[in-house]
C-alpha cells in the first residue's frame, strides 16, 4: 500500500529556520526481564532532546513568502489586473483592484527566483555528507550495543537498572538519528480492522487480518509511512535569474551528457550504443577500430577491431576456414558484417567469448580503460537488430530498447565490457601476455591502401582497352 500524504507541514516560521524537530519514542530496544529494580535506584525517565535534522534553505523571506501569498488571493479575483509577466514573474497592473471599492495595489513586479539542478560536485558533496554521517552513527550505535552488554552484566551481579537504561534509550536515540538521515519525514499510520464482507477471498493477494475484541492494537493494524523528500528537494536549488542564465550556460555543455544516458524501464541508467559515431559512447561499439592481439593456447592472431575477432574466432570453432580467411583480409567492419550476413550459427559461449576479446583490447589501451570506467555503472547495451547473443536484438530507435523485458538477445557485448569495467575498478583484470610476433594476422592499413590502390589503376587499364 503506497504511504499517505502527509497532513502537516511547517509554519512560515518553521520554514525559515529550516530545521524539523523530531522527539524519538522511548521504545527499549532490549526487551528487560521481569525482575524489578530496587526503587531506590530507578531513575526518573528524561524525555530526550529533540534530534534536529537541517535542509534546504527557503528561497523567500518571510515578508516575500506573504506578498506572493497575498498576489495569489488577489489574482484569484482580478486574473487580468494580477497576471505574469513574459519571463513567468509576478506582475500586478496599474490601479488593479480586487473589488470596486478596494483600494488600487501598487503596481509593480514580484521577482521569482528560477530552480536550477544542483552541479555535480554539490551533488556528490551532498551524498558524501550523508553516507559519512550515516557511517559515523552506524560505529556510534555499535558502540552504545557493547556498553549496553557491559550495562547487563552489571545487572545481573549487582541488581542495578540504572546503566541498563540509560544505554538503552542512548540506542534509541542513535538510532532515530539514523532513520532521520535516511528520511527526514516519517509517520505511523493505522489501517482500520476490515468487517469480514469486505474481505476479497478469491483473491489470492489478498492479505488482510482480523483481530477479536480486545486486542492490543484496538482492532487496527499500524504501519510505518516514510515519506521521502522529492528529488528537487535535495538535487536542486532557487537562484536569482543571473544565476540561472549561468546554470543554463554550464548546462548546454551537459546537453549531450543527456543523449549519452537513457533510463530504462526498470530505472537504470544505461548508454544504448550501435555505430561508432557517438563521440560518448562510440568506442564501446564492436565496429571501433583497434588493433590487437588475442592468444589462443599456443596461437596468437592479430585483429583490428573487436567484430572481427568475434566472426574470425566463431568461423574458426565452426570450421568455416574460407569465411575465416576472408574476414582477415579485410579491416573494414562493414565489409565483415556484409560476409557474414547469411551466417546463423553462433558460438557455445558467445559471452565468454566477447569477454575474451575485450579483455586482450582494454589491456592495450589505458585510454579506453578510463572511457569504461567513467560510465560508472550504467547498464551498457548494444542495440543491434541482427537477431543473436551479442546484442538485444532491438535497434537503437526501437522503444522497446529501453525495456529489459522485450529484449529478443543476450546483450553479450554489452555484459562482457561490464565485466571488464568490474575488473578494472577492483584490479583483477588479467594482464595480456606480451607477443612478438602473431602466428595470424589481419591486413594492415599499408596493405590495404596498396591494394586500393592497385585495383584501381586495374580498373582504369581496363577501361582504355
Amino acid at each position: 500500500m503506497a504511504p499517505d500524504s502527509p497532513t502537516l507541514f511547517p509554519s512560515i516560521d518553521q520554514m525559515e529556520e529550516r530545521k524539523i524537530s523530531f522527539a524519538p519514542a522511548q521504545a527499549p530496544a532490549v526487551e528487560a526481564p521481569a525482575v524489578e529494580a530496587p526503587a531506590a535506584e530507578a531513575p526518573v525517565a528524561e524525555v530526550p532532546a529533540p534530534v534536529e535534522v537541517a535542509l534546504a534553505p527557503v528561497p523567500y523571506s518571510k515578508e516575500a513568502i506573504e506578498e506572493i501569498n497575498s498576489f495569489y488571493r488577489k489574482r484569484a479575483k482580478n486574473s487580468v489586473g494580477f497576471t505574469y509577466t513574459s519571463g513567468g514573474d509576478l506582475e500586478i497592473k496599474e490601479g488593479a483592484k480586487v473589488s470596486k471599492v478596494s483600494r488600487p495595489s501598487t503596481a509593480g513586479t514580484i521577482r521569482l527566483k528560477m530552480f536550477v539542478p544542483l552541479e555535480p560536485v554539490e551533488r556528490a558533496s551532498l551524498d558524501d555528507t550523508r553516507s559519512g554521517s550515516l557511517a559515523a552513527l552506524d560505529t556510534e550505535y555499535e558502540e552504545e550495543h557493547v556498553r549496553l552488554v557491559d550495562a547487563w552484566e552489571e545487572y545481573r551481579r549487582t541488581g542495578s537498572m540504572h546503566a541498563v537504561l540509560a544505554s538503552n534509550q542512548a540506542m534509541t536515540d542513535i538510532d532515530a538519528k539514523r532513520n532521520l538521515v535516511r528520511t527526514a519525514v516519517r509517520n505511523v499510520v493505522s489501517i482500520p480492522n476490515p468487517v469480514t464482507r469486505d474481505i476479497i477471498l478469491s483473491d489470492r493477494y489478498e492479505e488482510r487480518k482480523l483481530f477479536p475484541k480486545g486486542d492490543p492494537f484496538n482492532q487496527e493494524v499500524a504501519r510505518l509511512a516514510i515519506y521521502t523528500f522529492k528529488q528537487e528537494d535535495e538535487f536542486g536549488k532557487y537562484v536569482d535569474d543571473a544565476g540561472a542564465e549561468e546554470a543554463v550556460e554550464r548546462g548546454e555543455e551537459e546537453t549531450s551528457d543527456i543523449l549519452t544516458r537513457q533510463k530504462l524501464k526498470d530505472g537504470r541508467f544505461a548508454r544504448v550504443f550501435y555505430e561508432t559515431g557517438s563521440e560518448a559512447n562510440g568506442f564501446l561499439s564492436p565496429m571501433w577500430m583497434a588493433d590487437f592481439t588475442m592468444i589462443d593456447g599456443e596461437a596468437s592472431t592479430n585483429y583490428s577491431s573487436p567484430i572481427q575477432a568475434y566472426e574470425a574466432e566463431k568461423a574458426k570453432e565452426l570450421g568455416k576456414v574460407e569465411l575465416r580467411e576472408k574476414i582477415l583480409k579485410t579491416r573494414s567492419p562493414r565489409t565483415i558484417r556484409l560476409l557474414v550476413r547469411q551466417e546463423k550459427e553462433h558460438p557455445k559461449d558467445a559471452r565468454g567469448l566477447w569477454l575474451k576479446i575485450y579483455t586482450a583490447m582494454y589491456n592495450k589501451y589505458p585510454n579506453l580503460q578510463a572511457r569504461l570506467l567513467a560510465t560508472g555503472s550504467d547498464t551498457l547495451i548494444f542495440a543491434d537488430s541482427k537477431p543473436g547473443p551479442s546484442s538485444v536484438g532491438l535497434a537503437e530507435k526501437d522503444s522497446g530498447v529501453l525495456d529489459p523485458t522485450k529484449w529478443r538477445g543476450e546483450n553479450a557485448v554489452g555484459v562482457a565490457q561490464e565485466t571488464v569495467r568490474t575488473r578494472l575498478r577492483e584490479q583483477t583484470l588479467e594482464e595480456a601476455p606480451e607477443v612478438a610476433e602473431a602466428d595470424e594476422s589481419t591486413v594492415t592499413e599499408e596493405q590495404q591502401r596498396r591494394a586500393k590502390t592497385g585495383a584501381i589503376i586495374n580498373a582504369r587499364r581496363g577501361g582504355r582497352r
